[in-house]
């Protein structure tokens, strides 16, 4: 009885002791089914992850000196580094193709008067995010205007 493995599609015949095999015996699908296993583990078993972050801990104490011999064996792998973050630093400093409101975000504006005011819906590609409203006022009527419309 044949099955077809999971990562390769080819048709294979389980281990006698393993009925319900998925993968072929084939080095790169054995490497892909540790590898999907890993990263289920990672995402739903906390004891699993700890584990494995205690062993990084471990492996980095006992080789304090790692990534300053390697970044100095490997100058290309520096300059492609350096040049990666310029561009992330330079798509940070960007000023955003559209304006976004945050919540919560209060900016003051001291050249606004009390008064009545209408608000309007101002949709221009603009994202608001949770229970923000972006809104145009248009004054009204206020303290100095000597004339006033008629509003709500």
């Amino acid at each position: 009885m044949g099955k077809i493995c999971l990562c390769c599609a080819e048709n294979f015949v389980p281990y006698p002791g393993r009925p319900h095999q998925e993968y072929c015996r084939k080095a790169a699908c054995q490497r892909e089914r540790r590898r999907r296993r890993h990263r289920e583990k990672m995402a739903n078993d906390k004891g699993y992850r700890d584990g494995q972050s205690d062993c990084q801990k471990d492996w980095q104490e006992r080789h304090p000196d790692y990534w300053r011999k390697y970044r100095a064996s490997h100058p290309d792998y520096c300059e492609r580094n350096r040049q990666r973050q310029r561009e992330r630093n330079r798509r940070r400093r960007a000023p955003p193709a559209e304006t976004i409101a945050k919540m919560d975000e209060v900016t003051p504006c001291n050249d606004i008067e009390s008064g009545k005011y209408i608000l309007v819906p101002f949709r221009t590609g603009m994202i608001a995010k949770m229970y923000e409203s972006i809104v145009q006022l248009t004054v009204i009527a206020g303290k100095n205007s000597t004339e006033s419309r008629a509003g709500p």
